[in-house]
């Protein structure tokens, strides 16, 4: 009889077990734990000044955002496809289209690998790694948009009261939009929804399943269980209608104002501080990349920023591929000249103009008081170890020569924070530094545009 009873109780266990493997029987994530390591790599380079390094939503970018980052911890996520919980295939979505109207950009210019891992590693801060990917919601082909659904949608918007916080006419304003919080107790500004461009996507699809599910961690319910099917492909279509024709964006005159304008758009003071001297470190201070950088250069810098690679080794964050506009960049790079209050700039010497034995005097002088933080090149090599100020092979395109000279002669008069010590040369000896560097710099650019 205990033999049997031994027997019953531990088939009795083994049925639990396999009950419990029935139930989670789902297909696994297309992501595994061989992803995260790599991915907590690409997450602390691309993500944590915003999200945080243990993904808490607490970056160092945060306090200076408007839309605050995701609390990753909390497992919750906005934009999914599915009721049991967020997709990897969602978590892909955001990272390549980014989310229009906040400092998220898109991370399309990361390889399809690094994304996947990226998103595997959010998933492990969540906790959710190991958990069946969760099937997607259902959904039908969208009906044909017609007058009479854009007119039964707009009955639906009224009757969930929809306008109480979107406003009748679907501009944000409506009565309850103020004074709106996420569930962490952040403000949240309630959408336009005439301006289009939504930021879980824009198909028909995708506002569907917004409605359907709703977005976890804000006020906006999910009407999945008391709007049919038809009803909110119809609401799909009232809110679709809604959409304004944007005008061409005119910027002020004002190029600081102008300026200030684009940088809200991108949440540029979430990384830099701006011109009125508030912001994060994550990146420059502006004020003083103003100063020094030529226009040129930021152009094409602002256009393709990781083209120009890594300028400071030891800030561990880089500048995202923001899809910047032609005119954006524009405005940017008079907002930078504006904001340098820059005097007439002493052209970059041509190499025929730097003198011989200034050349060979500024090497010495380099490799005695340089070559323990800055590399150049080819020309003299430092370890990447020992590396604390920018490779200088390049700086004859990026910085401008007049001030350079002011900046080797006396960097903490410019910049009390820096990490360059005052080297304490002569007039003569600065000059002669900066011919060797600029001899240097403009010898390599010339190979470059021969190739």
């Amino acid at each position: 009889m205990k033999v049997n009873a031994l027997t019953i109780g531990l088939a009795a266990i083994a049925s639990l077990l396999g009950a419990g493997e029935v139930r989670g029987a789902g297909p696994p994530r297309p992501v595994t734990e061989a992803d995260v390591g790599p991915g907590k790599q690409v997450y602390l380079r691309e993500c944590s000044a915003c999200h945080g390094e243990r993904g808490g939503g607490d970056g160092v970018a945060a306090a200076h955002l408007e839309v605050r980052p995701r609390n990753f911890l909390r497992a919750s996520f906005k934009f999914k496809t599915s009721p049991d919980g967020v997709r990897t295939d969602d978590l892909l979505a955001v990272l390549e289209r980014g989310i229009p109207g906040s400092a998220m950009p898109s991370f399309k210019f990361l390889s399809p690998k690094e994304r996947q891992q990226v998103a595997a590693y959010v998933l492990y801060l969540g906790d959710l790694l190991e958990e069946e990917e969760p099937a997607p919601a259902p959904t039908s082909t969208p009906p044909p948009t017609t007058p009479e659904t854009i007119a039964r949608g707009k009955v639906v918007y009224e009757e969930q009261l929809c306008g109480s916080c979107h406003g009748p006419g679907g501009k944000g304003d409506g009565k309850s939009a103020k004074g709106m919080k996420d569930s962490d107790g952040f403000p949240i500004k309630v959408r336009d929804l005439t301006l289009g461009g939504f930021r879980g996507g824009s198909r028909p699809v995708d506002l569907y399943l917004r409605f359907t599910l709703g977005l976890d961690g804000t006020p906006m319910p999910a009407y999945g269980d008391n709007v049919s099917e038809p009803d909110r492909w119809a609401l799909v279509d009232f809110i679709r209608s809604l959409e304004v024709p944007q005008k061409p964006v005119v910027y002020p005159k004002d190029p600081i104002k102008a300026g200030r304008q684009v940088a809200a758009v991108y949440g540029c003071r979430g990384c830099h501080v701006l011109d009125d001297g508030k912001g994060g470190d994550v990146g420059p201070d502006l004020r003083l990349s103003a100063q020094k950088l030529q226009p040129e250069w930021i152009r094409g810098f602002l256009a393709a920023p990781r083209a120009a690679g890594k300028i400071y080794p030891w800030r561990p964050h880089r500048m995202p591929e923001l899809g910047l506009h032609a005119p954006e960049v524009e405005v940017l790079t008079a907002y930078l000249g504006k904001m340098g209050k820059r005097k007439a700039a002493q052209p970059t010497p041509a190499l025929a103009q730097l003198v011989t034995d200034d050349v060979n005097a500024g090497k010495v002088l380099y490799m005695v008081r340089c070559t323990e933080c800055h590399n150049l090149g080819k020309v003299v090599e430092t370890p990447p170890i020992k590396q604390q100020g920018p490779d200088l092979i390049r700086v004859a395109e990026r910085i401008d020569y007049t001030w350079a000279q002011r900046w080797i002669t006396d960097p903490k008069k410019i910049d009390p924070n820096t990490k360059m010590t005052v080297p304490g040369l002569s007039p003569k000896e600065v000059d002669q530094v900066r011919a060797f560097v600029w001899w240097s710099s403009l010898t390599e650019l010339g190979k470059t545009a021969a190739r």
